[in-house]
């Protein structure tokens, strides 16, 4: 199975590929940009004490975790996902101090949701809808299980909006388009947040574009350029000089420290009639 398919159905693939997966999306959290995002997500949601929030798509817990404090004394952050393995992963991650007593972790497909109608004050799906075989009935069983006046906050990336200083513009365009077409879900899914959220019938809709910034080695949409690149190459959209000519100038530009590159985030927040 292909990393692509890997990342669409994670309980398609083995329990060691899966804390590959987890670990990769444990140290991915740390880089200054996800943080960014992610805490920008965190506020949007506005997350109470007492709450019962719900996030739909999981993987290894670490949204989870960022929002359960602000649910004590009474709260509680529930993940779910559709793989046993994430969920082994997430639980795992969770054995912090003051946090998992706030946290649990479910297996189950974000499609057809087992919880009751309006069992929660919340509900998010971060970087989930992308990898959706059918995002808009995701949107339909967030919104059923989500009380009247609930809110509900989807989240992804937009990889068209990428941009990388980079002099060969033809290469670089190539390359970005080309694994934006055939790489990793529905890289157009930010833009299409809206409409899924307007057709699903939410109220009071907000947009809220955040704009991440990569500057270092470690940041996680440089590790994504990266990849990018290798999958274009073993795709047959560049060759394997090309692949290394357009690496190695930026891996110079991160040397001299005028290495800049940045991506759109989408986070669209609704409220359930």
């Amino acid at each position: 199975m292909s990393k692509s398919n890997a990342w669409s159905d994670p309980s398609e693939v083995g329990e060691a590929e899966v804390a590959r997966m987890a670990a990769f999306l444990e140290e991915r959290s740390r880089s200054q940009d996800m943080q960014t995002v992610n805490i920008s997500l965190c506020k949007i949601l506005d997350p109470h004490p007492g709450e019962y929030i719900l996030e739909v798509g999981c993987g290894s817990g670490v949204l989870c975790r960022l929002i359960a404090p602000d649910l004590q004394p009474a709260g509680e952050m529930l993940g779910l996902d559709i793989s046993p393995h994430f969920v082994e992963q997430a639980r795992k991650y969770a054995l912090q101090p003051g946090v998992a007593s706030q946290i649990k972790f479910e297996t189950g497909p974000a499609e057809s949701l087992t919880y009751p109608t309006d069992s929660f004050n919340a509900a998010l799906a971060a970087r989930l809808l992308l990898h959706a075989k059918d995002p808009d009935s995701v949107v339909r069983e967030m919104m059923r299980v989500v009380k009247p006046a609930g809110r509900i906050v989807v989240m992804d990336w937009d990889f068209d909006t990428v941009v990388v200083d980079h002099p060969d513009r033809e290469l670089t365009r190539r390359l970005l388009t080309w694994r934006s077409d055939h790489h990793g879900g529905d890289n157009w899914s930010g833009r299409k947040l809206w409409r899924r959220m307007v057709s699903a019938g939410l109220q009071n809709l907000t947009v809220h574009p955040v704009v991440t910034v990569a500057r270092a080695e470690e940041d996680g949409l440089t590790q994504s350029l990266w990849r990018a690149a290798q999958v274009c190459r073993d795709g047959g959209a560049i060759s394997a000089e090309e692949h290394d000519d357009w690496v190695l100038y930026l891996k110079e530009r991160i040397q001299a420290g005028t290495f800049f590159a940045s991506i759109n985030y989408f986070i669209i927040k609704g409220f359930v009639p």
